[in-house]
């Protein structure tokens, strides 16, 4: 049985959260927005993770689970219990369970200054018993703050989210439409090496201060994408849309053929599924993420691989 849990949060026409859940930690979050994980080393990283959780125990029935933890003998001091309701498919007294649990660990509660953090869960078939053993940083939110952005600027958190589509096998990024610098100071916060570019000198003035503004280092040129030489680990860019738009499909297969040769894996975020461009260009193992940003509007976030 595998004995980690990530804990997601729950949004609506939004294909990222398992995508990233699935990438970081090696577990797709169900309906509940629980995974059953691999690895919580880089929750840490999330932007869509709430918690990463050590389960002790699971059973049908509360009085099953209650055995089961007694069972273990767990010791700890100073501790607190949540209780989360996934379902009201049984009916529970949220005070009687969590008092019941606590009567069978060993030591004593502290619910202002916990130095463990445990969830006692509901869901439709079973109960289920963990520690909270880490959680999200939250740094992407530091970056809400940059000086310089415009209509289309990506928020930080979908940033840090595009980033963990290729972290943590990837250690440099390159963003050739870089915009205002968005994923470039989620690759920073992250420890990455950056590489940013764009077509137009605004932007790249623009990215150049705000990463200033956090005291990063990053590379940024005045480059068009569809000319750029430069090479990473990954590619994560969101190409431009708008007042800035690509002019037609030649202009972003254009752009997808030579950016083909600069990464083995790229992440490409547009205003609609390029699924065939990128094909075209001889890009393979091709996925789309749909991420509502409002009624009318959806973005799409390609992962794809090159060749060899």
């Amino acid at each position: 049985m595998t004995h980690l849990l990530a804990i997601c949060i729950r949004e609506t026409g939004n294909e990222m959260i398992a995508a990233e859940c699935e990438n970081l930690a090696g577990g797709k979050p169900d309906h509940n927005g629980i995974a059953r994980c691999q690895t919580l080393q880089y929750i840490r990283n999330a932007a869509y993770v709430r918690w990463g959780v050590n389960l002790f125990a699971e059973a049908p029935t509360l009085d099953l689970l209650i055995e089961n933890i007694a069972n273990q003998a767990i010791h700890a001091q100073d501790f607190s219990i949540d209780f989360i309701r996934f379902s009201d498919h049984i009916q529970v007294d949220r005070r009687a369970a969590i008092i019941a649990v606590a009567n069978v660990l060993t030591g004593f509660p502290n619910l202002v200054s916990p130095l463990h953090r445990f969830i006692l869960a509901l869901e439709k078939d079973r109960f289920w018993f963990g520690e909270i053993v880490t959680e999200p940083d939250h740094s992407y939110k530091h970056h809400d703050s940059k000086p310089y952005r415009t209509s289309s600027s990506l928020p930080s958190r979908l940033s840090r989210a595009l980033v963990n589509l290729v972290t943590p096998s990837a250690r440099s990024i390159l963003d050739f439409c870089c915009g205002t610098g968005s994923i470039l100071l989620e690759t920073q916060a992250l420890g990455l090496v950056a590489y940013g570019s764009d077509r137009n000198p605004r932007m790249v003035g623009m990215s150049r201060k705000n990463l200033a503004n956090f005291h990063y280092q990053a590379e940024v040129q005045l480059t068009d994408a569809s000319c750029m030489k430069r090479t990473a680990e990954a590619i994560v860019t969101d190409l431009p849309y708008g007042r800035y738009l690509l002019k037609d499909d030649k202009n972003v297969l254009e752009i997808f053929n030579n950016a083909i040769h600069l990464a083995p894996v790229a992440v490409y975020v547009a205003g609609n599924d390029l699924s065939q461009l990128l094909k075209k260009a001889g890009y393979h193992s091709i996925e789309v993420f749909r991420v509502s940003k409002r009624p009318n509007f959806i973005r799409y976030v390609h992962r794809a691989k090159s060749p060899g």
